[in-house]
């Protein structure tokens, strides 16, 4: 497996833990609860990374950089 499709799964992967807790905090009623909110945080800066790693590898193994 190349090293955008790694980083193409690590990110399907963060995402759906994304959708996983949205839906524990809606059905907990936890949507305001600090601690909640904090593992939502890092999960969508975890994601930004991910992103951008996907897109460096994908420029890199067609040469673009």
């Amino acid at each position: 497996m190349e090293g955008s499709e790694i980083a193409k799964r690590d990110h399907q992967r963060n995402k759906s833990e994304i959708v996983k807790l949205v839906k524990e905090m809606f059905a907990l009623e936890k949507w305001g609860d600090e601690d909640y909110k904090k593992k939502l945080h890092e999960l969508v800066l975890k994601d930004d990374d991910l992103v951008k790693d996907v897109i460096r590898k994908i420029k890199l193994e067609k040469g673009l950089n």
